[in-house]
């Protein structure tokens, strides 16, 4: 769970532990707070990348930003979705 203050964005990253990819990744805010309404929260910048490991080997990194482009606070935690 998080909290997002308005106007900021928060940045978030996934990996699963084989390192493989796992084909369609979504992530998005699941909205907590009821009473905050009209507050819209943005998903921006989907995006993988390929992280080297210790052992030389890598693990893809599913990331993504939230933006609260709402004039409150936000409470949410982080869906994610995959498909293969």
């Amino acid at each position: 769970m998080a909290t997002l203050a308005a106007g900021k964005t928060a940045h978030w990253e996934t990996t699963y532990g084989n390192g493989l990819d796992e084909g369609i990744v979504v992530q998005a805010p699941n909205l907590l707070d009821e009473s905050a309404t009209n507050i819209e929260m943005v998903v921006l910048n989907q995006s993988v990348v390929l992280r080297p490991r210790a052992d030389g080997s890598a693990v893809l990194a599913y990331r993504v930003a939230i933006l609260n482009a709402g004039n409150g606070i936000m409470t949410y935690n982080l869906d994610i979705e995959d498909w293969q």
